[in-house]
């Protein structure tokens, strides 16, 4: 059997990872790391298959916590060989990145252990209950009005701007005294050689 054929057998049988765990520290569920590696490492060893685990180092450094002590924040690539027992020239590789933050070394293990899970969730396509994009547990976003202005779609056509009535109280009859438009001032003018109102033009100039 092809080492493919195998692979479709082990991810059948690790097809879903169930929430395990509970960080009481961040209030959240997670998925353990033994019970998981424990269930993939069985659907290997039933399908003839074994792995070797490479792992990089991509990023270290100290960072300061909010109660003023000094931690390591790592950050590791796992690469994970599945060879096959019955033809050790066929393999299938997975990659993942995992980090951690902690006191010394604990860091760096953190960042391997969720390296090596997400290799093996990304290689044999398995569901897991925590999603690192859900954002229980996590200060929602909200974007500021401005933001939401920004974000708001526009219409595609524009209603057209409505033009805005004279301004009655920058023009007054001749005669009267009275607060008239500039259409009715246009009127008289021409008309009367004066600017007056309706009632003045009525009564005559």
């Amino acid at each position: 059997m092809a080492i493919g054929a195998k692979l479709i057998k082990v991810m059948e049988a690790c097809r879903y990872m169930e929430q395990d765990g509970r960080n009481d520290f961040q209030k959240y569920d997670y998925t353990k790391a033994a019970p998981m590696f424990g269930k993939i490492n069985a659907a290997f060893v039933a399908n003839g298959l074994f792995t070797k685990s490479h792992f990089e180092l991509v990023e270290s450094r100290d960072v300061t916590t909010s109660s003023n002590k000094t931690e390591k924040y790592v950050i590791i690539k796992a690469t994970i060989t599945v060879l096959d027992a019955d033809d050790p020239k066929e393999f299938a590789s997975f990659e993942g990145y995992g980090s951690g933050q902690d006191v010394g070394d604990k860091a760096i293990m953190k960042s391997e252990t969720a390296a090596l899970k997400y290799a093996y969730v990304s290689g044999l396509c398995i569901a897991m209950a925590d999603d690192p994009e859900d954002n229980q547990g996590t200060e929602a976003y909200q974007p500021s009005a401005r933001q939401q202005q920004r974000t708001q779609p526009r219409p595609a056509n524009p209603p057209p701007r409505q033009s805005q009535p004279p301004n009655q109280g920058d023009i007054h009859c001749d005669k009267c005294g009275k607060a008239i438009t500039a259409k009715v001032a246009d009127y008289s003018q021409s008309k009367f050689g004066k600017r007056l109102c309706m009632d003045c033009q009525k009564k005559g100039a």
